[in-house]
């Protein structure tokens, strides 16, 4: 049992890793930015430099630039969905598959002005948040934790600024009253991570066919991770955009430290690469798509120790994970 449940604990810590690793949506930007302090959580320490964007083919012609106009005052209200199933070996051995529950959060966004230089002033806030479906084998106390987790950002809302192109300019956070440090911390770390999540527009014109290349390096939870997606322009008409991505992630091996992980627990990444791919339809008077999916395949293997134990274990992991966002 001890061992079942320190392979569970690690199942949601890399849970939680690969939804920090994944593109959340493929949109032009993604709502949880803080790059000022927020009341309440201490400025984070910038951990990454600014997206670069490669234009790699224009398209045909009409091109035009794409920029996102969003209507002021307009509220969209928007459910993400992340389902993950994951494969486990520890020290040669296999584990029973995985099956991570099914995790939904509701937000919304609601833009309150449009500078005169295209910047976009808006507000959102986590309405709902909870586990649904079959929660598999989890074991109960690890499935409280995450639920409990996820209910936390119930109440957590913000502004931010962000360009036309979808690049973050910053913003603030304000938590629930009376929120912990763990819901601090677990905001402090969505907003680290989700910073890189956006994907930023390329600067010229384009047709149908078009392709560019985000290319990032962040530090998500102590993990740095190199991030490439490749975006193609299948449509544009009548200011709706429809993009396919494909996705790749590697990170060299390092040490890595999570709150998710049981007290004393040392674990070292040896390797972790994840490929992925996925599709939007959006237009570009709002700021979330109509609906996004990604799914992703990773493989990673890792090396712990439990306290007061001088034994290693080995632990290869794979994953595949599907995330949809869905917004009226």
């Amino acid at each position: 049992m001890k061992k079942t449940l320190f392979i569970t604990s690690l199942c949601l810590a890399s849970a939680g890793w690969a939804i920090e690793l994944s593109p959340a949506s493929l949109s032009a930007e993604t709502p949880l930015v803080v790059q000022q302090p927020a009341p309440g959580v201490s400025a984070p320490v910038p951990n990454s430099k600014t997206p670069q964007v490669e234009l790699l083919n224009p398209g045909v012609e009409p091109r035009q630039q794409l920029r996102l106009k969003p209507a002021i005052d307009v509220k969209e209200t928007t459910v993400m969905t992340v389902k993950m199933d994951m494969d486990i070996s520890a020290s040669g051995q296999s584990s029973a598959a995985a099956k991570i529950p099914v995790s939904v959060m509701t937000f919304e966004t609601k833009v309150t002005k449009i500078a005169p230089n295209g910047d976009i002033y808006y507000e959102f806030a986590y309405t709902n948040a909870d586990i649904v479906g079959d929660t598999g084998n989890t074991q109960p106390a690890a499935l409280n934790a995450m639920r409990s987790a996820l209910k936390n950002m119930v109440g957590v809302k913000g502004s931010f600024i962000m360009d036309n192109r979808g690049f973050n300019k910053g913003g603030d956070i304000i938590l629930p009253e009376g929120a912990d440090n763990n819901v601090k911390q677990m905001v402090r770390q969505m907003s680290n991570s989700i910073e890189q999540l956006a994907s930023p527009l390329p600067a010229e014109a384009v047709g149908k066919g078009a392709k560019w290349r985000v290319s990032s390096s962040s530090d998500f939870s102590g993990i740095n991770v190199k991030d490439i997606a490749t975006y193609e322009l299948a449509s544009w008409q009548d200011g709706v955009a429809s993009m396919n991505v494909s996705i790749e992630q590697q990170a060299n091996p390092q040490n890595i430290t999570s709150p998710q992980l049981p007290a004393g627990t040392t674990l070292t990444l040896k390797s972790f690469a994840s490929q992925g791919r996925g599709a939007a339809t959006m237009r570009l008077d709002r700021l979330i798509p109509f609906r996004s999916t990604v799914s992703i395949s990773s493989n990673s293997e890792m090396s712990a120790k439990t306290a007061g134990s001088s034994q290693e274990s080995t632990i290869k992991t794979k994953m595949a994970m599907e995330m949809t966002l869905e917004s009226k």
